[in-house]
């Protein structure tokens, strides 16, 4: 190795370790669902598996209701007073009985859903397996490994997670009829994570559980809301589109949505490590030096950027074959939505790094709140029309438009507010949100 190299691994040696744990985290966390894809489209059929997306999709607005902002505002909180091994407890503890307090919120709006709504009453079992993984999500502790800087315990948990939950679905998911199970099989190894973390958590990391102040908790709630605003409208322009057609339409249309979407999301989502592994770096530099962390950023998003690019029209030109491989040839209609998606791996890629690395870490949270609510309620307006006038195809130009809006109305805010990511300017002005 070059001393350049050696230099530069030194230099950022923890970066590229938790970049691989989380690269390896996101693998498991996409490429294992792709495993069983074309075997449980095959085993369910469009309509049965379309029924199961649906469910799937419900439930993903609850587990971003638990999340709430705390994979960003508790990383940060915890990364910043690593060394105060109260301080941390305090975080730790508060943030997991929010999140248990959101867990049973949200078991009582499904319940009033599938009570209201007949498609469901008649699918409840389905409904309330796919909630395990709400549950499972609400015990990880990826935001306190994440603080701390220990990916390589969510990389673990996670392939041992995906692994059960991918072996159980080949070894009972046998017919058609045992549709139902397969939710619980899903949320059986997310349940494992969640207590495999939190065990881990307390045993190995310096953190303890204690009784949280009412303070600790609005605290806590006050430094996630504009990231849960955020978090959840980005759901409202990717899994509305699924609970959409579901509600509208038939499950087959769901199903050549929901198959093709995973696709596109499964290679978009390669690049969520860097990003996720980034942020906590980026803070650190934005709180030194702005400018600094603006080059950073600016250096690396045009390498990720050209990446990308190349990766999208890949996903164009390939979709007939990628589609005939994974889903079969009665999925034949989800071909044309890999190709409507095909630029989101591009364009949320650029999405990403103007959102979160840049708007988050210096201080514009209420800007990209504004932008990504927006977009949320324009994503739904064009959604609603276009499900009933063109079904799959409908809601996949829905979702592109509104990722496409997204990203450019993030550069346009930030080129007023003289943050020019892609070339020279300063950054003074941007801190109006502290």
């Amino acid at each position: 190795m070059s001393t350049g190299l050696k230099a530069l691994w030194q230099r950022n040696r923890r970066i590229f370790s938790n970049v691989f744990s989380l690269s390896v985290m996101q693998g498991a966390n996409y490429l294992m669902p792709l495993i069983t894809l074309p075997y449980l489209v095959r085993v369910l059929g469009p309509s049965r598996y379309g029924l199961v997306e649906l469910a799937r999709a419900i439930s993903m607005y609850f587990v971003v209701l638990t999340e709430y902002g705390f994979n960003l505002s508790a990383t940060r909180a915890i990364s910043m007073h690593r060394n105060d091994r109260r301080r941390v407890s305090e975080i730790f503890s508060a943030v997991l009985v929010l999140k248990l307090i959101l867990a049973i919120f949200s078991l009582a709006i499904l319940t009033g859903m599938v009570l209201a709504i007949p498609k469901l009453r008649a699918e409840w079992l389905v409904c309330f397996f796919a909630f395990g993984t709400v549950v499972g999500q609400s015990l990880f502790p990826f935001w306190l490994f994440q603080g701390l800087e220990r990916m390589k315990y969510i990389a673990v948990l996670t392939i041992i997670g995906k692994l059960v939950a991918t072996v159980s679905i080949f070894l009972f998911i046998r017919r058609s009829d045992h549709y139902v199970y397969v939710p619980a099989v899903q949320s059986a190894g997310m349940l494992l994570m969640g207590v495999g973390g939190l065990v881990v958590s307390l045993r190995d990391l310096p953190v303890s559980l204690v009784w949280p102040s009412i303070a600790a908790l609005r605290r806590e709630l006050a430094r996630g809301w504009h990231l849960f605003v955020v978090k959840m409208t980005s759901t409202l322009n990717t899994t509305s589109n699924a609970v959409i057609l579901g509600l509208l339409t038939s499950n087959e249309f769901v199903a050549y949505y929901a198959a093709g979407e995973r696709i596109v999301r499964a290679v978009q989502g390669l690049q969520f490590p860097l990003s996720q592994a980034l942020f906590p770096h980026v803070g650190k530099l934005a709180a030194e030096s702005q400018a600094e962390a603006l080059a950073f950023v600016g250096r690396v998003v045009k390498w990720v950027s050209g990446a990308t690019l190349i990766v999208s029209i890949a996903l164009f030109a390939f979709a007939p074959f990628v589609s005939r491989v994974v889903l079969g040839e009665a999925f034949e209609a989800s071909v044309l939505v890999i190709r409507i998606l095909s630029p989101l791996p591009f364009v949320i890629g650029l999405s990403s790094f103007l959102g979160i690395q840049v708007m988050v870490n210096f201080g514009l949270k209420r800007t990209l709140t504004r932008i990504v609510v927006t977009a949320g309620v324009v994503n739904v307006a064009l959604a609603l029309p276009l499900a009933l006038a063109l079904e799959h195809r409908g809601v996949a130009i829905a979702s592109l438009a509104t990722e496409t809006l997204i990203a450019g109305a993030m550069y346009v805010c930030l080129h007023r507010k003289g943050v020019h990511i892609f070339g020279t300017g300063n950054s003074a002005g941007a801190d109006d949100d502290l």
